[in-house]
């Protein structure tokens, strides 16, 4: 056997493995998790209302703190603001307030957001404009 014969025999065998290999992959039977009983479903619910509950406290109550705090804690502002964030662009700039995204022009808690600048955001209820700052007491 010539050795243009042989290089074309192995590159054949080659691209049959491939092609056996990807086939493998996409008919690969899927396993699906048997569904829990009713009375485990039951006990588990239980647990997930609670670390909801936690959850409203802080999203990131895993972490330890909120990563997007200055300080120790997000501040709370007039009793119903609280401003966890700012994510910052020229263009298009975002703040979280009460952990909700927002851009200018939303309302938030009877609050419209008129301004948000790379450390602070204005919003405004009628006459009333308040500035808030994340970490800081306004």
């Amino acid at each position: 056997m010539d050795k243009d014969k042989q290089l074309k025999i192995i590159l054949g065998v080659v691209v049959l493995v491939f092609i056996v290999m990807v086939l493998a992959a996409i008919l690969k039977p899927r396993h699906k998790e048997p569904a829990a009983p009713a009375k485990a479903a039951a006990q588990t619910a239980v647990p997930r209302a609670e670390a909801s509950r936690q959850r409203k406290v802080s999203s990131f109550s895993d972490w330890g703190r909120d990563p997007f705090t200055m300080g120790p804690r997000a501040v709370e502002l007039s009793g119903d603001l609280v401003l966890s964030g700012i994510i910052w662009d020229a263009k298009k700039p975002y703040c979280i307030i009460n952990e909700r995204v927002v851009k200018v022009g939303d309302e938030i808690s009877g609050y419209k957001v008129v301004d948000i600048k790379k450390d602070s955001v204005s919003v405004r209820a009628g006459e009333q404009v308040k500035v808030l700052r994340v970490g800081r007491q306004q």
